[in-house]
């Protein structure tokens, strides 16, 4: 499954500029910006985790047969929300981390995604001189 890789990398790269984004626009309207940094932070590093995970779980499932795939993806999504609310309950419980801006950035996962076709064609490609 090595054609996958550039587009877990377009994620983590688009991610990182969503990152710098947030964290631009955070540190303008913020009064705690060291808690704001951390939770951007501790977020882009959940952001991380969790792409790995499903490009990781997708290349497993993708040699099992039907019913056996299905069962696996569901354990592995069910284990990344569980991972996902451990993080954000930790979080809770250290007041240096701003949970607002982990939670912005776990969001920020989705729209990334969504985005990851524009970042290959007008970034990435660009960057790594490939072809989008």
């Amino acid at each position: 499954m090595r054609r996958m890789e550039p587009t877990v990398r377009d994620v983590l790269f688009g991610a990182a500029l969503y990152g710098v984004l947030v964290e631009g626009i955070g540190l303008l309207l913020v009064s705690n910006k060291l808690s704001y940094s951390l939770g951007i932070l501790t977020g882009y590093l959940c952001v991380v985790f969790l792409t790995i995970h499903m490009y990781l779980t997708l290349e497993k499932v993708l040699d099992m047969d039907a019913k056996s795939a299905t069962r696996r993806n569901l354990g592995y999504s069910i284990l990344r929300y569980v991972i996902i609310f451990g993080v954000l309950v930790l979080v809770i419980h250290i007041p240096q981390i701003s949970v607002v801006s982990v939670i912005i950035m776990l969001f920020g996962l989705k729209i990334v995604a969504s985005l990851q076709p524009y970042i290959r064609k007008y970034i990435t490609s660009k960057l790594f001189r490939e072809d989008a």
